[in-house]
């Protein structure tokens, strides 16, 4: 079940933690007596409090004015898929070559891949793309082949593809956004929107509700394409996250560990 808090966006909430700022001597409003020492006050002031080992609270206000999403997390059948970017080296109008066996009529393009991603490509296998240049045309494709020659020195290889092209839209130097489908697109996987995912230096998270909080955890993912992505570790089916907005979370997270804000 999907529950949704619609808001106005980021900009009441940001305001907010500006607003904390230092104020002049005349304004600043005596503290209260018995207050834990050591909290982020700019953060309650904006209604957003963090604590270590629990997570981030938020007030309903807060809640909206950020647009906070939460989603349940269930298995659902979805076509994975690899995404690369990719650029025209060779036009279709360019004649046959003997040896290379690039063929009049088809464009060819370059993309280097990880060895991880290599794996899951083979020659022959289908694929569809769209120009960045002009991403009203649909395209289909295969791959070409896949060269290593460049292993060795950039630790990547070299993923060569084919797009048939007699009109010739694509022009040598244009650059192409390429799906490649993998698996069975019947196939069930745990997985959660891509938007839920936060990835940073350290790792790779979600924001878990649990009870009054949300909590950053660990998750590690596996098939994807580019509106969703396997959970392989991390998470569970019922689990309640936060769909967006991750950064901004994760941003009240930085401010109350990282000294964004002034405790006393």
């Amino acid at each position: 079940m999907k529950r949704i808090l619609k808001g106005l966006g980021l900009g009441v909430f940001f305001l907010g933690l500006i607003g904390c700022g230092d104020q002049p001597e005349g304004n600043k409003k005596p503290e209260a007596e018995g207050k834990e020492e050591g909290h982020d006050h700019g953060s309650e002031s904006s209604g957003a409090t963090y604590e270590e080992g629990k997570g981030i609270t938020l007030l309903e206000e807060t809640k909206t004015s950020l647009g906070l999403e939460l989603l349940e997390v269930s298995e659902s059948a979805f076509q994975s898929e690899v995404r690369l970017t990719a650029q025209i080296y060779r036009s279709a109008v360019e004649a046959s070559k003997v040896y290379g066996q690039e063929r009049q009529g088809n464009a060819y393009a370059t993309a280097l891949v990880s060895s991880e991603v290599e794996k899951q490509l083979k020659s022959g296998q289908k694929l569809k793309w769209d120009s960045k240049k002009d991403g009203e045309f649909g395209y289909q494709g295969v791959i070409f082949k896949i060269d290593p020659a460049q292993l060795s020195t950039l630790g990547k290889s070299e993923a060569i593809l084919e797009i048939l092209d007699k009109e010739n839209h694509l022009k040598v130097g244009d650059f192409i956004e390429v799906e490649v489908p993998l698996g069975n697109a019947s196939q069930k996987h745990l997985n959660i929107p891509r938007s839920s995912v936060l990835e940073t230096s350290t790792g790779t998270f979600a924001f878990v509700k649990n009870g009054d909080f949300l909590v950053r955890t660990e998750i590690k993912i596996g098939a994807q394409n580019k509106d969703f992505v396997e959970i392989t570790e991390g998470l569970y089916e019922g689990d309640t996250i936060a769909v967006k907005p991750v950064e901004a979370l994760y941003l009240i997270e930085l401010r109350s560990t990282k000294g964004g804000g002034h405790s006393h």
